[in-house]
């Protein structure tokens, strides 16, 4: 049997606790991005103010119709709108890509398209957080209150782990036997 240096055992310990560590983090922000207060209506407050339920606000709006007010611009609402669901979306696909790749920042072999899963997957989360925002000044400026949860910081940093967590695995990339022998082939 090899025995692994004393140093290097130790290395592979602390590296293991660190990434347990950056995984945990990123999957408690990930849950608070969900669970905490988002963008939302004033007028609009009893559709609550979790994702979901504020993305199915958002979906169902409609800017030309009844109920915003007589000097409201319907044109920049509309945009607030739309902008403010793209946001929203753009969170929901990262969360979804961030449950199939999260192991990636864990584990101490990575497949490749599992980092690059978790690349993009941190990539529509940190793209949330400013989309979000930029639609919710839309939607002020147009002459409707709106309230800006804390809910975009925590994707924005749910993103930016999963972003440094999958270009740090880049240097675990397992690959297969045959990438690194491929003279048994022929």
């Amino acid at each position: 049997m090899i025995q692994l240096d004393p140093e290097l055992q130790l290395r592979r310990e602390r590296d293991a606790k660190v990434r347990v560590v950056v995984t945990i983090a990123a999957a408690v922000c990930m849950i608070a991005s969900v669970l905490l207060p988002h963008v939302t209506v004033v007028a609009a407050e009893d559709y609550g103010r979790s994702l979901l339920r504020v993305q199915y606000f958002f979906l169902k709006s409609d800017a030309s119709a009844q109920g915003w007010g007589a000097d409201v611009d319907q044109t920049t609402l509309a945009a607030g709108l739309n902008v403010t669901y793209y946001g929203l979306a753009m969170q929901e696909a990262g969360l979804v890509l961030s449950a199939f790749s999260i192991w990636a920042l864990l584990t101490e072999g990575v497949g490749r398209w599992v980092r690059r899963i978790a690349l993009v997957a941190g990539g529509l989360l940190t793209l949330s957080a400013p989309t979000v925002i930029t639609g919710w000044r839309l939607i002020n400026a147009a002459g409707v209150p709106a309230y800006l949860g804390v809910a975009c910081l925590f994707s924005l940093a749910a993103g930016l782990i999963m972003i440094f967590g999958a270009r740090a695995a880049k240097r675990r990339l397992d690959s297969t036997w045959y990438w690194s022998k491929p003279d048994l082939i022929t």
